[in-house]
């Protein structure tokens, strides 16, 4: 059977018009679309606890939320805007492309969400029901106490000695290098590294 050869009314986003054969195409192509955020098209600003965006060609504000795609690695590029639904309303290719108010704002947002406390030593680790709590030392001279409910699958390895945890609530403690913590503290955790 001949497939059918008409053209869907999408445009690429040089203005052509591509060739498909229906529904699934126009789908991979608006899939693959990445509208890109900023200064000239779009501005930011503190909701007062929350990052507003503002689409400066319509007026339209809305409440978004930040996800950094490649957080072990930078927090500065390849920034993703996501609505209150967590759908993609824009990404931010360089965060430093933005200046003044938009700028702190989004390092603000960033800094909020991507928070991650140091951990220089590792006090207790207990395990009960697959539930380990741990008490740790941070470097702002802080104790720490929190759970990890699946606790090999919230330690991250970055890199060889580099690890960073997720714990039941969503916050981030790192350890720069286990290599370099006490030897109590490495004997606590080797078993989950």
């Amino acid at each position: 059977m001949p497939q059918d050869n008409k053209t869907d009314n999408v445009k690429a986003d040089n203005g052509s018009t591509p060739q498909g054969t229906g529904l699934f195409d126009r789908e991979a192509l608006l899939a693959t679309q990445v509208r890109y955020l900023t200064p000239e098209n779009s501005e930011f600003s503190d909701g007062g606890g929350c990052l507003m965006l503002c689409d400066k060609k319509t007026g339209e504000k809305k409440r978004v939320i930040l996800h950094l795609l490649f957080p072990f690695n930078t927090n500065r590029k390849l920034v993703s805007a996501l609505n209150a639904d967590k759908e993609e309303v824009g990404m931010i290719r360089d965060i430093d492309e933005f200046e003044g108010g938009s700028l702190a704002a989004i390092e603000k947002e960033i800094l909020r969400r991507h928070f991650v406390r140091r951990i220089t030593k590792i006090l207790e680790i207990k395990d009960k029901n697959g539930i380990t709590t741990w008490k740790v030392d941070t470097e702002d001279g802080n104790k720490a106490e929190f759970a990890l409910k699946d606790t090999y699958g919230s330690i991250f390895h970055v890199t060889e000695t580099r690890r960073l945890i997720t714990d039941v609530d969503g916050n981030r403690f790192e350890i720069a290098d286990a290599s370099a913590l006490d030897k109590a503290s490495r004997r606590r955790i080797e078993l989950y590294l």
